[in-house]
């Protein structure tokens, strides 16, 4: 990731550009006046945030290679030249015995409402941006998205698990959000509570004074969500339409796609990307979305990171859909077909325990993996060119690259050893990524490495995993078994990606149910814990025996079983 100037400075910090504002002895008596009874009232309106220090890119990169190269993690990696950061990772710590719990949350989902007034309606929905009215979650699970940020490594932009690397691709996000991922990406200036009045006076007409109070409330170039509903609801009613359609999308991707840590405020740079409402709909919202979620992922892995930020949603939503097996939710009812994804699932009121999904991470297999989640919801979004797009992304001025060459099996194809993140092509200024992201016709990852589709769900080439696990942390808690055979569990055969039945969600899950079964009661004879001949290795291996048939025959398509599941057309549901 490279990270130049235009960043959202950090809440009660100005640019470095910007001196720290004094009241000078000349000042007016109604300013000074001002200055006192907004600090009187700061500490109740403005949350305190975390300010746990995030390294920058120079910091996560400190000290000599060779000395990192030459440190002995246990657990891994052994070969640093991929993960070049880990020495400032929680895993680290994690594996070492430290536990820092759960992560705070930022969640906006009840505060979303849809417009009322035709006019806004319109603008807001040739934006691009409606999806995201209706599409949060009111509910996020602590437990579980502390886990996965556990697990998420900036050096690859990916999720590190025992079945190899993960991540949420541009595809992801156009099938949970239905976010536009093609067109502009933008640019975003870093400035100065002066700037934000000036911006706030012209394009949502407040007075100087009313602009002036805010950024003093918020103590810097930020204004408040409530503030927001406010005077979306004030301008509604004078009838200034231009006025509340840009308070209306500032608060909504306030509230979501950009939320930030403060839980409370929004930037007001924002608000040029709505100067002009009928250009709103040329940018890339969901590229942009994702190198923002990105960003807070990599603050949120390491080890001094107390709070995670972006857009939850979108994070959680895909856990949903690769993982069903790890994760407690229950399907929405008020869900439609052709709706986002993101709402066919409803989570359950209560936190997961972070302990208790990091073992379930842990003892991952590949059939507790979803690789292609999407594929009965493709008549309503399709598959995008855009989402083999190779190269950068960014959110205004940060940069992350969109690597779609390690997670192969996330798009059908046979996962092959993927080149180094650090020499994919180098960093080119903000308007020459902003092009090439314009141009994506010209920067798809080229079919001879794509290599060839899968024929069995989660295949790889055979050197991947001796590859992937020296350079890895795959594991998060130390087992003595493990360390000494390191080696994951075989791939299971389950039926091909070229499947188009609508129910081949549903026959991955059951054939995934059927070898998770399987494994977990040979670990029983493996470990000595049941001894076979005995009347519980008997009842065991009978159990086995039947979860071996019911593996092969998801495989063939022949059940062997039928008193332990039903054909598909027998199902009065699915």
């Amino acid at each position: 990731m490279a990270k130049t100037r235009g960043a959202p400075p950090r809440r009660g910090a100005e640019s470095s550009s910007q001196p720290v504002e004094r009241v000078r002895p000349t000042a007016s008596a109604r300013q000074r006046r001002l200055r006192r009874e907004v600090q009187e009232i700061q500490e109740d309106v403005v949350p305190d945030v975390d300010e746990e220090e995030v390294p920058t890119d120079d910091e996560a990169h400190q000290g000599d290679p060779v000395d990192i190269q030459a440190e002995v993690y246990g657990g891994g990696p052994e070969d640093t030249s991929v993960l070049r950061t880990y020495h400032r990772h929680v895993a680290l710590r994690l594996w070492n015995g430290e536990d820092r719990g759960t992560l705070k949350l930022v969640s906006h989902g009840r505060k979303l409402t849809a417009p009322v007034d035709a006019y806004i309606k319109d603008i807001v929905v040739n934006s691009g941006l409606a999806p995201l009215i209706d599409c949060s979650h009111s509910l996020v699970d602590r437990g579980l998205l502390s886990a996965f940020a556990e697990r998420w490594h900036r050096d690859t932009c990916s999720f590190h698990l025992p079945v190899g690397e993960m991540t949420i691709t541009l595809d992801d996000v156009s099938s949970l959000l239905h976010l536009p991922v093609t067109g502009r990406l933008f640019s975003l200036r870093t400035i100065g509570k002066d700037e934000a009045n000036m911006m706030l006076v012209s394009l949502l007409r407040v007075s100087h004074v009313v602009a002036f109070v805010e950024t003093e409330i918020t103590r810097g170039a930020y204004v408040r969500l409530g503030w927001l509903r406010d005077l979306y609801a004030h301008s509604v009613q004078q009838g200034n339409l231009d006025v509340a359609t840009r308070a209306y999308l500032l608060h909504l991707v306030g509230c979501t796609i950009f939320a930030d840590k403060s839980a409370t405020l929004v930037w007001v740079s924002y608000l040029e990307l709505f100067r002009d409402l009928h250009m709103v709909g040329t940018f890339a919202w969901g590229a942009s979305a994702l190198a923002f979620l990105y960003e807070n992922l990599k603050d949120a892995s390491f080890h001094n990171t107390r709070q995670i930020a972006g857009y939850l949603t979108l994070l959680q939503a895909w856990i949903y859909e690769h993982f069903p097996h790890i994760v407690i939710h229950q399907p929405n009812s008020e869900c439609e077909e052709g709706e986002t994804l993101s709402k066919r699932c409803a989570p359950l009121r209560g936190t997961g325990d972070v302990a208790v999904v990091r073992q379930a991470l842990d003892r991952l297999t590949y059939a507790d993996v979803i690789w292609m989640p999407y594929e009965a919801h493709r008549v309503h979004r399709p598959f995008h060119d855009v989402s083999w797009y190779r190269g950068h992304i960014t959110y205004g001025s940060i940069v992350f690259p969109h690597l779609p060459e390690r997670v192969l099996r996330q798009y059908g194809h046979i996962q092959s050893i993927p080149p180094s993140p650090h020499d994919a092509f180098p960093v080119s200024g903000i308007s020459d990524i902003h092009y090439q992201f314009l141009h994506y016709e010209d920067h798809l990852l080229e079919d001879v490495y794509r290599g060839p589709q899968m024929t069995i769900q989660g295949e790889c080439v055979d050197d991947y995993l001796r590859w992937y696990h020296p350079i890895s942390h795959p594991y998060l808690i130390p087992s003595d078994d493990r360390v000494a055979n390191p080696v994951p569990r075989r791939v299971p055969r389950v039926d091909t990606v070229g499947s188009t039945s609508d129910g081949v969600g549903h026959v991955i899950r059951y054939q995934g149910l059927f070898q998770g079964i399987s494994e977990r009661l040979q670990a029983l004879f493996d470990r000595g814990l049941v001894t076979h001949g005995t009347e519980t290795g008997k009842l065991t291996q009978e159990a086995l025996d039947m979860a071996n048939l019911g593996v092969e025959g998801h495989r063939t398509g022949k059940p062997s079983y039928r008193h332990v599941y039903r054909r598909r057309g027998d199902r009065s549901t699915q």
